[in-house]
């Protein structure tokens, strides 16, 4: 089976989609299945890679640089005769918000390819935002189906318009084999300048909806209890100076760790060193930081909203708080790095889980199994 996979986000990019593109797309690669990835190029890039039997492919265009997206007609004529050419069997768009995606939907239909969208969000509904999502609602409606990765998102596609029949749940996955828990964080211990002092962990883009300054106001109720505490923030994003400003108003800039982006490798290392991993979002559809988290073996603190609670066990395989409630994350936190016993059981539910259900192997099958129906 020939699969075109589309997207404007792929690596070296950070977030959702890019994650997802290139988790699924290499699990996909096996002796009978060849994906390619069609993205667009930035300077200095090659214009063909290959990850693992992922094919990738990039198009020139015009970008904007802030969003990265492709807003180029030149580009969605390429991209149109890359599909229209490449004898593939079927189209699948990577995110509901990618121009490139959405073209290949559009594209797939005219020459007659069964296709697929994954919609990886969740996002007011309510009135002007219905409207605003009309146009991009029947661009899915024309994919033959809508993957969802998680029930959560389910509804909100269905409550955007998207008809049941449409859409499938299958969950993200996690590379398994980078994200372990035979992955040593000594070195990075040793890099941020730590022995046994308890290390507060959160990896993500820095966008206001992650809620990160709600972690850092939490960090400071921690310290009060635990005044060795460290807390290490990677990721970047427009809220990186917020953060910052924000951490030098509330005096812990000697205990706090802003580390940008990082390396997927130096991200595992880094939940390694971890004596717990928190998601302080306000919403999340299934979030992969928290599933790598989990397979390297942290306890997990995270929010009680969206698809969170189809990962998380509330005191099985991570602890839960209500969002942007500041005490009870600082609560939940201190009980974790107190409680060794609880740190323990969490760890080990939070193993099995992720090995059980949530590789990205399972997820491959299942699309898989997907593609092959809407291709017949």
């Amino acid at each position: 089976m020939r699969i075109a996979m589309v997207g404007d986000e792929f690596y070296p990019a950070i977030g959702g989609a890019p994650a997802y593109t290139m988790g699924l797309g290499m699990a996909l690669a096996r002796p009978d299945t060849e994906p390619t990835l069609f993205t667009h190029t930035h300077p200095g890039q090659a214009e063909g890679e290959e990850f693992d039997g992922l094919t990738v492919k990039r198009l020139k265009g015009f970008i904007i640089p802030r969003f990265d997206r492709a807003i180029s007609a030149s580009l969605a004529k390429r991209l149109h005769e890359c599909i229209k050419f490449g004898g593939f069997d079927v189209v699948h768009g990577q995110d509901i918000y990618s121009p490139m995606a959405l073209q290949s939907i559009y594209s797939a239909r005219r020459r007659r390819i069964p296709s697929v969208l994954t919609c990886h969000s969740i996002h007011k509904t309510a009135g002007l935002w219905k409207l605003i999502y009309r146009p991009l609602v029947l661009m899915m409606c024309r994919a033959n189906r809508v993957i969802v990765v998680s029930n959560a998102t389910r509804e909100f596609c269905r409550v955007l318009g998207v008809p049941d029949h449409k859409m499938e749940v299958i969950p993200n996955g996690v590379d398994l084999s980078k994200f372990n828990s035979a992955v040593d964080g000594s070195r990075m211990r040793t890099r941020l300048g730590l022995g046994s002092e308890s290390l507060v962990v959160s990896a993500t883009r820095l966008v206001r909806r992650k809620g990160m300054h709600y972690l850092v106001a939490a960090f400071l109720k921690v310290r009060k209890s635990l005044p060795d505490a460290k807390l290490a923030i990677a990721g970047k994003g427009p809220e990186a100076a917020n953060l910052r400003a924000q951490i030098r108003e509330l005096g812990i800039e000697d205990s706090t760790f802003m580390l940008g982006a990082l390396p997927h490798e130096q991200v595992a290392e880094l939940m390694a060193a971890a004596n717990v991993f928190v998601l302080p979002s306000i919403v999340e559809s299934s979030p992969f930081t928290l599933l790598e988290a989990m397979a390297v073996g942290v306890p997990v603190v995270c929010p009680r909203a969206g698809g969170v609670s189809e990962i998380i066990e509330d005191g099985i395989n991570g602890l839960m708080v209500s969002p942007a409630d500041i005490d009870a994350l600082a609560d939940a936190i201190t009980r974790i790095l107190n409680d060794k016993q609880l740190a323990k059981r969490l760890r080990q539910s939070g193993l099995k889980i992720v090995r059980e259900k949530f590789s990205w192997e399972r997820a491959a099958r299942q699309t898989l199994e997907l593609y092959e129906k809407v291709c017949e």
